[in-house]
This record gives structure tokens, C-alpha cells and sequence, in this order.
């Protein structure tokens, strides 16, 4: 909660926002999200989700809306070296599936 409150204070006080950033905090949540699971508290992973769909629903609407939604990603990566390891996309990409992941855990532990 306290990430999501810097962020938004950042975001009020005129701190741009960027991709590169965006993408962090989409990181940053699946890693803690996996830590969670893995350390026994899978119920952290809903808060987590909860917590980053605010963050997105309040702060992120309407930049993501000016530049023609999460699509627009694709349009800032420039790739010099044309190794498919070296692009930042798939870092991303796998940083998202293990967010995904500690979801889908925490979702089907029940189960």
C-alpha cells in the first residue's frame, strides 16, 4: 500500500509517467506476489491485484487512454540488438506471467 501511495503522491505532484516505469511496478507486484505465495501468505496476492487494479483504475486511466491504451507498449521499445533474450519486452512479459501466476495459485489453492 505504501508503493501504491508514493506512486500516486509522485503521480499528483506532476511526475511523469513512462512505460518503463508502468512496467516496473507490474514487476515489482508479481515478484511480491510470488514471494507471498511462496512464503505462505497467498491471501497477499489478492491484495496485491486489488491494490495494482486501484492504482491502474485512478492513476493510470487516462495516460493510458491518451496514448491509445496498453498497446501503445509495443511502440517505445527500440531493439538494437536483434537477439530475442536481449529485448526489455520479454523481461516484461515474464515479469507479468509471474504475476499471473501467483494468481492463478493463490486463486486455485482452495481448490
Amino acid at each position: 500500500m505504501k508503493v501504491h501511495d508514493g506512486m500516486c503522491s509522485q503521480h499528483q505532484r506532476g511526475v511523469s509517467v513512462t512505460w518503463g516505469k508502468v512496467v516496473s511496478l507490474y514487476a515489482v507486484a508479481g515478484a511480491l506476489a510470488v514471494d507471498c505465495v511462496r512464503h505462505g501468505h497467498p491471501a497477499m496476492v489478492h491484495t496485491i491485484v486489488d491494490c495494482m487494479g486501484e492504482f491502474v483504475r485512478k492513476s493510470l486511466t487516462s495516460w493510458l487512454k491518451r496514448r491509445g491504451g496498453w498497446v501503445d507498449v509495443t511502440k517505445c521499445v527500440v531493439n538494437t540488438d536483434p537477439s530475442f533474450r536481449s529485448h526489455w519486452l520479454v523481461s516484461a512479459v515474464c515479469a507479468f506471467g509471474h504475476y499471473l501466476k501467483a494468481t492463478v495459485l493463490y486463486l486455485l489453492r482452495d481448490t
